[in-house]
């Protein structure tokens, strides 16, 4: 019985050991090729909680040959994100298409990157690279109108556009706008790339202004000057404190 369970101990040891010996033979299957190029489309900025498309190109050569979608017996992407995301999908294989769709919604504001690794495999061996694409991800500005309908006619559709300083930043279409009817319309925007100073925002529906009102941006101060700054009074404060106990030491001496 002793025997039995010994030699049963013995074979799962040695499934195991195989087990981890494909493990280990499949990782180093996969070489890092610098040549292997994910090409990524998307945007760089955009809104905490919006959803964005990326367009994801694996491009490049394997071995000595340029690679086509029909030249390789597959293609992968992984993607990622340092920030808080949901990625659809994360991972994604195809026998027939190098070019990939992932959509990605980032549930956190700051500056982060996505990051697209992409496996092609051919003839049982796999080539893979990565490409970190920066971005920045911030809360949108809101603005909220109501728009109404003054006419006595039904309206099919009603483009409602949004201006920062005369130049188009946002549309949005109300469909079967009905006599007298009054809907409330949101826009979301951004202050990104406006300078400092007073800015006008004006929303039109068709030819008629419905809002109008300005707006500042601050100036930004950059958080090394406010360091060099509390450096700056901290030092002169332990400076002043050692000049004033030096200063009453020598007032205390009788000579």
């Amino acid at each position: 019985m002793e025997l039995k369970n010994l030699v049963i101990l013995i074979g799962i040891f040695f499934l195991l050991s195989t087990v981890s010996v494909i493990s280990i033979q499949a990782s180093e299957a996969a070489v890092r090729d610098s040549r292997i190029n994910p090409s990524v489309d998307g945007p760089e900025e955009f809104f905490v909680n919006e959803t964005v498309k990326y367009e994801v190109e694996i491009r490049g050569a394997f071995g000595s040959e340029n690679i086509r979608a029909s030249d390789a017996d597959n293609w992968t992407l992984q993607t990622e994100s340092t920030l808080e995301a949901t990625i659809d999908p994360p991972e994604k294989e195809s026998t027939t298409s190098n070019i990939f769709t992932v959509n990605v919604t980032v549930h956190e504001e700051g500056e982060g990157h996505l990051n697209f690794r992409a496996y092609c495999g051919k003839d049982d061996e796999v080539a893979f690279n990565e490409k970190q694409f920066e971005i920045s991800v911030e809360k949108p500005e809101r603005t909220s109108v109501t728009v109404r309908n003054p006419t006595d006619v039904h309206i099919e559709e009603l483009e409602v556009a949004l201006y920062i300083n005369g130049e188009l930043k946002a549309t949005q279409t109300l469909n079967d706008f009905e006599p007298g009817e009054e809907r409330k319309v949101t826009f979301e925007w951004s202050k990104r790339g406006l300078e400092s100073g007073e800015h006008t925002l004006e929303i039109w529906a068709e030819e008629r202004m419905v809002m109008s009102r300005t707006f500042r941006v601050e100036e930004e101060t950059s958080s090394l000057l406010y360091a060099g700054v509390i450096i700056t009074v901290i030092v002169a404060g332990v400076l002043i404190f050692i000049w004033y106990k030096g200063r009453r030491r020598r007032q205390r001496r009788p000579w």
